[in-house]
Parts: structure tokens; C-alpha cells; sequence
């Protein structure tokens, strides 16, 4: 009696086992934008901006430029904590890894199918930022992905080795790549969901 119940707890855990990695190969990985992150990012913006305005308000010379500089630093510190702070209140995922493919908002290339993706890798590129790396077959890509790779600028390979090493790889085939650092998801936990997900595609 005692050996036929160990066996039928093996066979529960192994059935619970199956179970749950059937649930993470078909759990998709989300990201969204990381309200604190960006929060703190906007902070300086609106110093910025506020400095730029107090300064012909109260008649001191801040920045040593006169006001017109004030008048600039106010406007553009005051535009890029409006973006950030936009982009800390949307709660719409930046960032979608289902059966479907690779959907992506910003940049916005809708959805890359798993047909179009050659290779998928994260690294360091400018300034220490991580991106998450997908070589593609362009010709497999809708039109609005497509015209991302035809436009995109070059220059994470310039700055990062290891981006021109995964580029080197793929053997001229272009790469999308997508800034990770400011999701609400860990750099570690992504890259540990992305390998469950690949492992199971095979």
C-alpha cells in the first residue's frame, strides 16, 4: 500500500509538472512601460522647464544664455517630461511574445510573425541600455514592420559590440531592436521568459 501511494504521487507530480510548463509555453510575455522609471526620468524635465520659466519671471540669468535660452529649456524640459509621463500612465503593453509572434508598440512594427524571426538575443547596446534583439527575414514582414527596417538607423551596432557580433551572426540579415530598460518587467525575468518561450517553439 505504502509503495502503490508514492508511485501515485510521482505520477500527480509529474502530471502537475507537464501541466505547468504546457501553462508557460502558452502563457505570453507582456511588458509594459514602468511608471516609476519614467517618472523619475520626467524629473529633471520639469526642473528644466521650471528653471526656464522662472528665470525672466524674476529677472535672474539661470542659465547664462538670456531669455530666449530660458524660453527653449522651458519648452523642451516641459515636451519631453510630457512625453515620458504619457508614456508612464499608458497601461496598454508596449510589448507582446505570443503564439502569434512578436508585437511591438514603440517602436511600432505591429506584429512580426514567427515566420519572419531568424534569431532573438538581448545585449548591451548605447549607454549601457539592454535591447532585446530579432533578426528577421524582411520579406516575411508586413509592410508597416518592413518600413521600420528599411528606415531604422544603424547605429546600435556602431556603440556595442556584442549587438555587431549578433548582427555578424545573422549573416546580413537585418535586426529590429527593441529598448528594454524601461519596462515594468526585470531585464532578468524577461530574458528568462523569452528562453522558456524559445525552448518551446524548439
Amino acid at each position: 500500500m505504502t509503495a502503490s501511494g508514492k508511485l501515485s504521487s510521482d505520477g500527480k507530480g509529474k502530471i502537475s509538472a507537464a501541466r505547468a510548463r504546457r501553462a508557460a509555453r502558452n502563457q505570453p510575455i507582456v511588458a509594459r512601460n514602468s511608471k516609476s522609471k519614467l517618472i523619475m526620468l520626467s524629473l529633471p524635465c520639469l526642473v528644466a522647464a521650471g528653471v526656464g520659466i522662472a528665470g525672466p519671471i524674476v529677472g535672474i540669468n539661470f542659465l547664462g544664455g538670456g531669455t530666449l535660452t530660458h524660453i527653449a529649456a522651458a519648452a523642451i524640459g516641459a515636451f519631453v517630461a510630457f512625453v515620458l509621463l504619457q508614456m508612464a500612465f499608458d497601461g496598454e503593453p508596449v510589448l507582446v511574445i505570443d503564439e502569434d509572434g512578436i508585437t511591438c508598440r514603440r517602436p511600432d512594427l505591429g506584429t512580426i510573425p514567427w515566420s519572419a524571426v531568424l534569431g532573438l538575443g538581448t545585449s548591451k547596446a548605447t549607454l549601457l541600455r539592454k535591447v532585446f534583439m530579432i533578426a528577421v527575414d524582411a520579406d516575411e514582414l508586413d509592410p508597416q514592420a518592413r518600413r521600420h527596417v528599411r528606415n531604422r538607423v544603424g547605429l546600435f551596432s556602431a556603440f556595442s559590440p556584442q549587438v555587431a557580433k549578433f548582427e555578424g551572426q545573422m549573416k546580413g540579415h537585418p535586426s529590429i531592436h527593441i529598448p528594454l530598460s524601461y519596462f515594468d518587467i526585470s531585464i532578468a525575468e524577461f530574458e528568462r521568459q523569452l528562453a522558456e518561450r524559445v525552448k518551446f517553439r524548439g
